[in-house]
């Protein structure tokens, strides 16, 4: 689940390159800050998400995640090391098998869907597991007062799993990852479309 506090962090980075004046109207201007509204945390990750651009988003999105440890941290370099012998292409194919396996792209970059992307509020919560937990009623609350905020928040709540599938995938493929875009695929299913990460092999 995104924590605010630590992308308050990582967006003081000098290598995350957040204009001091975004910095200063986001709070995030001093080591000191903690968030602790769990109430705002919806008006706050859109804040985010309309300050930032593109590349300052991603940069920051990437280094998220919050299933960095435990079993499926060790799955995914137990894999690594049982095949680290085998082409990037040979442990995508062992994957494949996988529902939303990641995928390689005809441009050398790596797709991973994780999950649906609805404007629907109830079945955003269908599909996503963070917020079916602790912020549910808060997340309900949010889109019936600001259903068009929806899309931001999202993307940016959703920037979680970017950084935790990066760091996943890199254990099993032994490659750098850069996070590269955040698309809505095309493809309908019944819970709506996925969001789609793509990530580019990092010299």
């Amino acid at each position: 689940m995104p924590n605010i506090t630590t992308m308050s962090k990582a967006m003081r980075k000098k290598t995350a390159n957040i204009p001091q004046d975004v910095l200063v109207r986001l709070g995030f201007d001093t080591a000191e800050y903690k968030f602790i509204s769990d109430s705002h945390t919806f008006e706050k990750l859109v804040e985010i998400n309309d300050l930032l651009t593109t590349e300052q988003k991603y940069a920051i999105m990437e280094q998220q995640g919050c299933h960095k440890s435990g079993k499926m941290d060790k799955e995914s370099k137990d894999f690594g090391a049982e095949h680290s012998d085998k082409s990037l292409a040979e442990k995508l194919e062992l994957l494949s098998a996988n529902a939303d396996a990641p995928c390689m792209n005809h441009d050398g970059t790596i797709s991973y869907a994780v999950r649906c992307f609805v404007h629907d509020s109830e079945k955003i919560l269908d599909s996503c597991h963070c917020l079916r937990g602790n912020y549910k009623e808060e997340f309900l609350a949010f889109a019936k007062e600001h259903p068009d905020k929806i899309p931001s928040f999202m993307q940016f709540f959703c920037g979680c799993c970017a950084g935790h599938q990066k760091h996943h995938l890199q254990n099993r493929l032994g490659v750098k990852l850069r996070l590269k875009s955040v698309d809505i695929s095309s493809e309908e299913t019944d819970r709506g479309r996925k969001q789609v990460f793509t990530y580019e092999i990092a010299e």
